[in-house]
């Protein structure tokens, strides 16, 4: 019977203030976030009480007037039964590491290991790209590779494809040549969509790049770190020459064509004031989204960056804030809301920060080899086997991943109660960096604040707006029934 139903509040709590009154509530394994507009030290108090009145009955005699708050309270698992184990102490049901029957997977080929640019904090290391042998992919390699994805993949599965680098366009025969190639396999493959997809620096525009991406949907990723005076101190030419000029006509030019382009800044010192101007200027370009990455620490060499570019995390946080709420982009097309947001609808936790230890990630270098993420290209102990010789897929590499950076295995992560929404947030700082002798405290520590700090005010931010956006669209006019009664405002 309902009255005399023991309640308490539930241990995956999840609080969050703002302003004098603003308070926002949610069950860590639901997250339908309740906001309260008004009234915080109220309904603290009412939930304090909970736990010494126990019952139903017991509840609504102290709070007299209150029931429908109380069964709202019930209704988000903000009070839940006492002897309630709905998801309490259990994993969430999750994906496994493996490369059969796969529901997504991006395929990264690296077409090309070199680059015309000299970008001052270019994930490629010399060594683990051979940089110096201006290396390409061959046909082989490269339709091999797509053949053994699509086999791969579940029946009714999604495979982008992404051309990757150094840049991709230095071997753009090759990109035109695979694209011809999976036309061709599609009617093996009915069912199966797949999308092609070019990382580049748009510093070269072939003259028929516009007519292949138009007929076959391409897609591009561009980084545009600032305005001219930014941009080119970041990403010059290997001569040192400027690059912006150039990069930023050619986008115009395929934006101007109906082209998706999706740009992309990587945040470091030299641009970390300037990020809502930045977000502009990817508006100005034309360009479908706008995204923000925090430069990583390192490359495939395992060099550390050096610690001066490094932003100042705070500064990372206020500027992603600002953009954010300044509307200049729509969630699903700001970089890291966009991918952020789906983690937060009820029924979606898990417990790994992207897709590699799954397997979801492959990238094949020229020579067939892979690795489970582009960060790791050329790092041997992250070596997945050859794709011409059998090799592919050693499983044991994906299984201790998997197991490293479990959330419920990572020391900071197995007792927050965010882990299962926020999954460790990006692994590599902690494979690459936090695991490294000679890496700097100041260095450590911006892993793992990106890690914390950043990522947990993405997921607050998108909270706060889904609780805003419920207040001025569904109760914004409502009226309390008791007079100091809280302002409820469901999202």
């Amino acid at each position: 019977m309902k009255t005399a139903t023991s309640l308490r509040v539930t241990k995956d709590l999840l609080t969050l203030e703002r302003g004098k009154d603003e308070f926002l509530l949610a069950n860590f394994r639901d997250l339908r976030p309740l906001y309260i507009k008004t009234g915080r030290r109220y309904i603290k108090h009412l939930l304090h009480a909970v736990s010494g009145l126990e019952t139903y009955d017991t509840i609504v005699r102290a709070f007299p007037g209150d029931k429908d708050l109380l069964d709202m309270l019930m209704e988000y698992n903000i009070i839940v039964p006492r002897e309630s184990s709905r998801g309490a102490d259990l994993p969430p049901a999750d994906e496994q590491p493996g490369f059969h029957n796969k529901k997504n997977m991006s395929l990264y080929l690296l077409v090309a290991q070199s680059c015309n640019m000299r970008c001052v904090y270019c994930l490629n290391g010399k060594k683990t790209y051979q940089k110096s042998r201006d290396l390409m992919m061959s046909k082989e390699v490269a339709f091999k590779s797509l053949e053994l994805c699509l086999d791969a993949l579940h029946p009714r599965g999604f495979l982008e494809i992404v051309f990757f680098g150094g840049e991709p366009l230095l071997n753009w025969q090759l990109v035109k040549e695979i694209i011809l190639h999976c036309e061709n396999l599609r009617p093996k493959h009915e069912g199966k969509l797949v999308k092609y997809h070019v990382t580049s620096n748009l510093s070269l525009l072939p003259p028929d790049l516009t007519a292949w991406a138009r007929r076959y949907n391409v897609t591009f990723l561009c980084d545009v770190d600032g305005p001219a005076e930014i941009h080119d101190r970041c990403r010059p030419f290997k001569n040192g020459r400027p690059t912006h000029s150039r990069v930023a006509g050619n986008i115009r030019r395929l934006t101007g064509e109906g082209v998706r382009v999706l740009l992309r800044t990587t945040v470091t010192s030299l641009n970390q004031d300037r990020l809502v101007d930045i977000s502009r200027h990817h508006r100005e370009l034309g360009a479908h989204s706008s995204a923000f990455v925090p430069v990583n620490p390192f490359n495939s060499d395992e060099d550390i960056l050096d610690e001066r570019l490094l932003p100042s995390v705070d500064k990372l946080i206020k500027g992603i804030s600002k953009i954010y709420k300044s509307k200049l982009w729509d969630e699903t097309n700001l970089y890291p809301f966009n991918t952020y947001a789906p983690r937060l609808m009820s029924g979606s936790p898990t417990v790994q920060g992207c897709g590699a230890p799954y397997g979801n990630t492959p990238v094949v270098d020229v020579n067939g080899d892979v690795y489970p993420c582009i960060y790791i290209v050329g790092v041997r102990r992250f070596h997945m086997g050859n794709m011409m010789d059998g090799t592919f897929p050693d499983m044991r590499v994906l299984r201790s991943l998997y197991e490293h950076l479990h959330v419920d295995n990572t020391d900071g992560c197995k007792s927050c109660t965010w882990r299962y929404t926020c999954s460790g947030a990006c692994p590599m700082g902690r494979l690459m960096v936090l695991d490294n002798s000679d890496v700097s405290e100041r260095t450590r520590a911006y892993c793992e604040r990106l890690r914390c700090d950043y990522t947990r005010k993405i997921f607050e931010l998108i909270l706060w707006e889904r609780g805003q956006r419920a207040a001025s669209g569904i109760l914004e006019h409502a009226e309390t029934k008791r007079t100091g009664a809280p302002d409820i405002i469901l999202c």
